[in-house]
């Protein structure tokens, strides 16, 4: 599969990637497709709460209940949920309203049929947030690069190889640039249904994490999610969400797992240096 070309979408961060530094959307060669499976249950923790924020547009969310918080902004469109808001109710609103299947030709077939969608037609990404701590240190993106540059500069020059899976953890752990994740491919066609059941999986079976989805992505058959975690060495957190959308959300074909680090490094499928792209394959 042509995925073409890299995304840049270091200047477009969100609110809700700011935590885990910039983020970026790399490509790779296995989909997965979702299979049938019985449907998650209903989770229901709402706490009682006199407050809310008011979402956008505010009509689809029940007056009666807190409302997830939507931000839209530099072609980002965020929804904050939290142990108030995080029903089966408002996950399924917010990605009944906010699907993923969407083009600027398909948004105008939707247009005229009566299946609603919220999604802008500058929209790239939609995203969930269902909490995630700040990091320890603040990621040196800068830094890491000009470390990353130096190293390159001399692989394999004098039989020396500077470009190994150790040495770009450390790098990684230097810089503080740690987050990762593990991305699902998907066709069009069935993006919208396996986009709710993840953010269904993060905001209710697992209450945290961070999870994206690409939109607008001209005539490409092809969609993406990006399913996040804080830590890379954090292997019991790494495995754990693995395991979680192989037996909740039911993605149980490969898919890959990619450091941040290695997108702001620049390495990509095919690169000059040899260096596999993603981390794991699972």
């Amino acid at each position: 599969m042509d995925m073409g070309e890299p995304m840049d979408i270091d200047e477009m961060s969100p609110v809700l990637m700011r935590q885990l530094g910039r983020l970026r959307l790399n490509d790779a060669d296995n989909i997965s497709t979702r299979e049938e499976r019985p449907r998650l249950e209903d989770h229901r923790d709402v706490e009682d709460s006199t407050s809310s924020f008011t979402p956008y547009p505010p009509q689809i969310f029940s007056p009666s209940s807190p409302a997830p918080h939507i931000t839209t902004t530099d072609g980002w469109i965020t929804a904050h949920f939290n142990e108030s808001t995080a029903t089966l109710l408002n996950v399924e609103r917010f990605t009944q309203y906010w699907r993923p299947n969407f083009s600027l030709s398909h948004g105008q077939n939707q247009s005229q049929s009566s299946n609603v969608n919220f999604v802008l037609p500058t929209t790239q990404w939609i995203a969930i947030n269902r909490g995630s701590s700040s990091p320890s240190s603040k990621p040196r993106i800068p830094e890491l690069k000009a470390a990353f540059d130096a190293l390159a500069s001399g692989h394999r020059t004098n039989g020396h190889l500077t470009l190994t899976v150790s040495t770009l953890d450390e790098l990684a752990f230097q810089y503080h640039v740690l987050s990762g994740k593990w991305m699902i491919f998907a066709n069009r066609d069935t993006i919208d249904a396996l986009w709710r059941d993840v953010v269904q999986m993060v905001c209710m079976y697992r209450k945290r994490g961070t999870a994206k989805v690409s939109v607008n992505e001209d005539d490409r058959n092809n969609r993406v999610i990006c399913v996040y975690v804080e830590n890379f060495a954090d292997f019991k957190e790494v495995r754990g969400l693995r395991e979680d959308l192989r037996t909740v959300v039911g993605v149980k074909k490969k898919i890959p797992f990619k450091m941040d680090a290695y997108t702001h490094m620049g390495i990509y499928r095919d690169n000059r240096w040899g260096i596999p792209p993603t981390r794991w394959l699972e």
